[in-house]
């Protein structure tokens, strides 16, 4: 039965209507190299997440780069997966992370060297890393793997291409030491002539996984991937169909961005059964976005989503919320590709980094607050007017020491900055003329009290 795009309208706890500081802010990857973009978080928890690069250059380069914060992304480190017998050529599909120090990957082959792809893994942070799928993935003509996960520390699957005529699926439960090949009776799908799974694209909960195909078929498990079930999808047996995000507000709750590239539709999907059937939710254009490129459910929240999208060629890129499923609420118009969230206050969404300075890259949500340290009160009497306006806004503040006033736009790019001496008010302008039409954050500092405010540039 087809049903509207609806999820629970409840009140949220610490919603982002109640807290109108929140906003994008810019976060540099260090990836050395320019227009890395970012194909996936994996977020541990609001201070350790982990990053998986592509070459957002155009060019397409096949790459194994990734980053990583252990605190909450005031700084990165950027690497690359390198082990014996790995090519420059050999590719990285996903990561896995248990936390700072542990992660599992999946390196897909590179050419005709397959014997050395398979999951690798690290325990000193991605310093270094060693593959552990020894006997996996091996199949010199047909092997692929696309996506490893583990769904605690001891439990993971690894899944890949059809190999000998059936869907190669590993499961290991001793930390990825062994791993066993599921058998072909277990697996609900027959693969058709040219059907693959897609790298790096899956979803998960608790014990569950969902992994599509190229063709819109779902194979779902819901004991830690030993045995599948063939999902329906709206496109199900339909080539060229991709589901490249998935996500999840309980075990039963499930959302996914579905596109086509035939008919270069794009919409979300949902299933109420966890993962089973999914059924359209009629929706193309949401926010202002189109072709979409990821969905994510914030936890601890029982319907805020946030949805983006970087395809630059479809005109309306950037990132949208939603905290009832049914309005959603445009944040910006910059190109916005994974995103995963920790909590309301945390969330990370991928960028490209503009320079081989390193600059920019990655996005994340939360306060908008620039310096360092936490503020214990607002500024006194804040006030900023007219609002909107094409132009001159006027700023007034009760103040007692030193303040000052620094003006972002929804990516936190600081547009105007200026610190004032001691005054017992503070009483000044400035001036967006320059600046594009859209929503800014104007925030006042005085030590440790400091407030924020939205304002229209019409």
């Amino acid at each position: 039965m087809k049903r509207k795009l609806l999820l629970m309208a409840a009140l949220v706890a610490g919603t982002i209507g109640a807290n109108a500081q929140m906003a994008w802010n810019v976060q540099n990857s260090m990836f050395t190299a320019a227009s890395r973009g970012i194909n996936d978080f994996n977020v541990v928890d609001s201070n350790t997440v982990w990053a998986v690069a592509y070459d957002g250059s155009g060019t397409n380069a096949t790459i194994r780069d990734i980053a990583k914060t252990t605190n909450g992304g005031a700084t990165w480190k950027a690497s690359k997966i390198t082990a014996t017998g790995l090519a420059a050529t050999h590719g990285l599909a996903n990561l896995s992370a248990i936390d700072g120090d542990t992660a599992y990957a999946a390196v897909y082959p590179a050419g005709s060297s397959v014997a050395p792809q398979g999951v690798y893994k690290t325990i000193d942070g991605g310093t270094t890393w060693k593959k552990v799928s020894t006997g996996a993935f091996t199949n010199a003509s047909s092997s692929f793997i696309n996506v490893v996960h583990f769904f605690n520390a001891k439990n993971g699957v690894a899944m890949g291409d059809p190999a000998a005529g059936y869907f190669e699926i590993y499961t290991t439960d001793n930390y990825g030491a062994t791993w066993v090949r599921v058998a072909d009776s277990s697996i609900g799908l027959t693969p058709v002539a040219g059907e693959y799974g897609t790298v790096g694209y899956y979803g998960d909960f608790d014990s569950t996984i969902i992994y599509p195909t190229n063709f819109g078929n779902i194979l779902v498990s819901k004991d830690l991937g030993h045995t599948w079930t063939l999902g329906t999808s709206p496109l199900m047996g339909i080539g060229n169909t991709s589901i490249p995000s998935i996500t999840c507000s309980s075990k039963n709750d499930f959302w996914a961005v579905l596109n086509n590239t035939d008919s270069a539709s794009s919409t979300l999907i949902f299933s109420i059964d966890g993962g089973i059937s999914w059924n359209s939710s009629g929706a193309d254009t949401l926010g202002n976005l189109v072709y979409f490129s990821s969905i994510e459910h914030v936890p601890g929240t029982p319907a805020t989503y946030f949805l983006t999208s970087a395809n630059s060629t479809s005109g309306a890129v950037g990132s949208a919320y939603t905290e009832d499923g049914v309005t959603w609420v445009n944040i910006d118009a910059v190109q916005h590709t994974a995103c995963q969230f920790a909590d309301i206050n945390n969330g990370w969404s991928g960028g490209f980094n503009t320079a081989i300075t390193a600059s920019g890259g990655i996005f994340k949500w939360g306060s908008v607050r620039v310096a360092s340290g936490v503020a214990s009160n607002k500024v006194e009497n804040f006030e900023v007017y007219p609002n909107p306006s094409n132009g001159t806004y006027y700023v007034k503040a009760t103040v007692k020491g030193a303040s000052s006033i620094k003006v972002m736009d929804v990516t936190g790019r600081v547009v105007f900055a200026k610190e004032y001496p001691t005054q017992s008010l503070l009483y000044t302008s400035f001036d967006l003329s320059n600046q594009a039409q859209g929503v800014y954050m104007v925030e006042v500092r005085e030590g440790n009290n400091v407030s924020v405010q939205k304002i229209v540039k019409q």
